[in-house]
């Protein structure tokens, strides 16, 4: 059974309640690390705009941050509010791809910088790299229910 279904115009959220509260303490733990701003693996989510002038890159920085950060958060609390079911539109369907494919960098970073190769058919078993698989199944469901929407 799929977690994400379409419903005329409409994403329908069916996440059992295992999926919701690890999800959530995921997402959690995701916005506190936003907050704090203290973790190497966030550079992942704070794009560089121009690889061969760092001045420049540091003003788009400068200017772009905040709202960067302010839209993640507002995703972040969005889908924390929604996790035991709920109809998105298409707004709140795009807030739930921006969440989770965060998600999936930061953890991507995190294990990559832990000497995981993670473009191996073959990956290690370990519960991050398990975490790190379901979002992206849950982020590719999503995604496939949202397609339907242009179709």
């Amino acid at each position: 059974m799929s977690r994400f279904s379409r419903e005329g115009e409409i994403v329908r959220v069916v996440l059992s309640s295992s999926e919701q509260e690890l999800l959530g303490l995921t997402l959690a733990e995701l916005r506190d690390m936003l907050i704090a701003d203290q973790d190497e693996v966030l550079w992942r989510l704070k794009p560089q705009a121009h690889l061969s002038c760092k001045e420049t890159a540091d003003a788009f920085r400068e200017l772009t941050s905040d709202d960067l950060l302010r839209s993640r958060l507002n995703s972040i609390e969005l889908v924390l509010s929604t996790l035991s079911g709920a109809e998105l539109d298409e707004a709140d369907t795009a807030a739930w791809m921006q969440s989770l494919n965060s998600l999936r960098l930061v953890l991507g970073e995190r294990l990559t910088s832990e000497g995981i190769d993670l473009t191996q058919e073959k990956l290690p078993k370990s519960s991050k790299v398990t975490l790190y698989c379901w979002i992206g199944w849950i982020l590719d469901e999503l995604i496939s229910a949202a397609n339907e929407l242009l179709d």
